[in-house]
């Protein structure tokens, strides 16, 4: 395979980790708070059910990490504040260009339950 190949196989593959604006779509990820994320690249439970909790709470906006990919929720970020930390599956529509995804459903995975919750 030349370099080209190589770079359009890249592309490709790349292109099909990132949601469009436009289309509606489903993407599963770990729940942020954007604030620890963007200044210590912090993603564990432990730190969601304190500081990313208390963040969410305060305002601090919430995102999703996709295939190492952080992406803005453009949704109040109280009614998440519970699940920092936790998998998560949103639904919605997506701008690439600015990293900003505006759900219409917030799902968390359940332990306790063992399947997928509606955000209350």
């Amino acid at each position: 395979m030349n370099k080209y190949q190589t770079l359009l196989a890249g592309a490709v593959v790349l292109a099909s980790a990132i949601p469009v604006i436009g289309k509606t779509v489903t993407v599963k990820g770990t729940l942020l708070d954007m604030k620890c994320y963007s200044a210590m690249g912090v993603t564990s439970r432990k730190h969601g059910m304190t500081c990313g909790k208390s963040c969410l709470e305060s305002g601090i906006p919430a995102g999703i990490l996709v295939k190492g990919v952080a992406w803005t929720l453009a949704t109040p970020p109280q009614p998440l504040a519970d699940y920092v930390g936790d998998m998560v599956k949103v639904t919605g529509k997506a701008d690439a260009k600015d990293h900003v995804f505006i759900p219409t459903k917030i799902m968390y995975w359940s332990h306790k339950m063992s399947m997928w919750m509606k955000v209350k």
